[in-house]
């Protein structure tokens, strides 16, 4: 996984002082080395958690609000651009996949004539 540069220092550098740690807990040290040791444990599993989460967060805003113009196929028919199953006019998310859909620009259908089905 791809990580920032300043969340990698910060992990990199956790990560020395936990094996300085794991080294002072083996040479008989206090209690107090093993608390450190699970503390910085947890805070690079945290640390770690966060960037997974800010980066699923990205996807997501990525997926549902920035949207994707509406590709009009012919006539009345429109499809999204995501999946390309067939989108309804105006609706604001794919039925199909969720994407949300952007309608600006895109021609809107014609008016059927009363003889027309």
């Amino acid at each position: 996984m791809k990580k920032s540069k300043n969340y990698q220092k910060i992990i990199s550098q956790l990560e020395n002082l936990y094996i300085h740690v794991s080294e002072m807990a083996k040479d008989g040290g206090d209690e107090i080395w093993s608390k450190d040791k699970k503390a910085l444990q947890e805070a690079i599993g945290i640390i770690d958690d966060y960037e997974k989460a800010t980066e699923q967060t990205a996807q997501l805003v990525q997926r549902y609000e920035v949207g994707a113009k509406v590709i009009h196929r012919d006539m009345d028919i429109y499809t999204c651009p995501n999946c390309g199953r067939r989108a309804r006019h105006n609706h604001a998310y794919c039925h199909w996949c969720g994407e949300k859909l952007l309608w600006e620009g895109v021609p809107t259908p014609r008016k059927r004539r009363k003889n027309e089905k």
